[in-house]
């Protein structure tokens, strides 16, 4: 698995905060999705994320799933912003298998010190 997972790096990732061949809005889009280097980063940069709204309250995160994206071909994380009553703020994608963690973040959030 460690193998196929540099494999896809070596091929498919960057040294980038973006994928050259990117679609859409910068982590609103499967084909624009944030990139960071593994599935425990993924977490740790998610728990760093601030949604920056005014008068926003406390959010959490889950994670849906993986999907298929015209642009890599490893899979892309699908992650939910849930308010406080579970409803859906806002949808990221993130793809975990880059060179560099990105240190751009979506539009509307900020990223804490970590």
């Amino acid at each position: 698995m460690e193998a196929m997972v540099q494999k896809i790096k070596e091929e498919e990732g960057t040294d980038n905060d973006e994928l050259p061949n990117h679609k859409g809005e910068f982590g609103y889009s499967k084909d624009n999705p944030i990139l960071l280097t593994s599935v425990p980063e993924s977490r740790k940069y998610i728990n760093r994320l601030i949604y920056i709204k005014p008068g926003s309250s406390q959010y959490t995160w889950e994670r849906t799933g993986s999907m298929i994206s015209s642009i890599v071909s490893a899979p892309i994380d699908e992650y939910n912003l849930l308010d406080v009553d579970s409803n859906i703020v806002k949808t990221i994608y993130i793809w975990p298998y880059n060179r560099v963690n990105s240190k751009k973040v979506p539009e509307g959030f900020g990223l804490m010190d970590g």
